[in-house]
């Protein structure tokens, strides 16, 4: 198909109906919305299974965008809706040029699907014979169909159980790893938070702070605030002038005792030395110890 027929195919023909669906939507999103149409979200026992990306089964290598198993008698146990998911324009027209491309997957599903955002991606008299096809509704779970496909009985080969049984674990074991994973990170942020919250408690250089801060404010009898204190409060300006004023004499006054008692516990230890070198002195020089 030359690139102005391809052109020309993405244009409504004349007097055509507006596209029934939705706008355009990206390919996982339409995805998880027709997940959405065959399983009910929250449901724990969905009586389905829902599998993405499946390889044919044999020696094929044609995969399946979607298949949906029903597991329940009451909701059509055993039948396999097979489902390619076009969100553009120009893959669908590419695969018009490859309709055999389902032949693989054709015997093993009970109903083929193309499933587009809306019929403007896909026209319902383009399809091949035998395919339905899906479209969302814009204010509902359920998929409108647009297109009924044919009906049939799937051949369940081994080949084909292989195949579902390997996606089915596969499914469950990269759910497994990315709940696990969600787990791991819900447990590292608590830890975080609970290292960040505990921290100062923990610390004991900041525990004596604060035990020093608890002596402070009662000696100024309120709790240290910053800014404009109210109540029984005092600003740390206030403390700091009031340590300004009267402490600081204070402290360089015990400083200066605490100076002096050390130069005379020097002196102390030294006491006999000093006073041998003095009789030693005395005796040098003739001088006489006056009584």
């Amino acid at each position: 198909m030359s690139a102005d027929t391809e052109q020309t195919a993405l244009s409504l023909p004349r007097g055509a109906q507006a596209p029934r669906g939705i706008g355009a939507v990206p390919t996982d999103q339409l995805r998880q919305m027709l997940r959405d149409h065959f399983i009910k979200p929250g449901e724990e026992l969905p009586g389905a299974v829902f599998l993405t990306e499946v390889t044919a089964p044999g020696r094929s290598t044609r995969r399946a965008d979607a298949v949906h198993i029903a597991t329940w008698a009451s909701r059509g146990g055993g039948e396999i809706d097979v489902c390619e998911i076009k969100t553009q324009r120009a893959d669908w027209l590419r695969e018009m040029r490859d309709p055999g491309k389902a032949e693989a997957w054709w015997p093993h599903s009970s109903r083929f699907w193309l499933v587009v955002p809306n019929t403007g991606v896909a026209r319902p008299e383009e399809l091949p014979p035998g395919w339905g096809l899906l479209v969302p509704r814009k204010s509902a779970r359920r998929f409108q169909t647009v297109v009924e496909p044919a009906v049939r009985t799937p051949e369940v080969t081994p080949a084909l159980l292989v195949t579902l049984l390997t996606c089915t674990e596969t499914v469950r074991a990269n759910a497994l790893r990315r709940q696990a994973n969600a787990l791991g990170d819900q447990h590292r942020e608590q830890l975080r938070k609970a290292r960040q919250e505990a921290g100062p408690a923990l610390d004991p250089g900041v525990q004596q702070r604060l035990r020093l801060l608890s002596v402070l404010e009662k000696a100024l009898g309120g709790r240290l605030v910053p800014g404009t204190p109210w109540g029984d409060a005092v600003s740390t300006e206030q403390a700091a002038e009031v340590l300004a004023a009267f402490a600081r004499p204070h402290l360089e006054q015990e400083r200066a005792r605490r100076r002096a008692a050390y130069l005379v516990e020097a002196l102390s230890t030294h006491e006999g030395e000093l006073a041998a070198a003095l009789k030693l002195l005395r005796d040098g020089l003739g001088v006489t110890e006056t009584p």
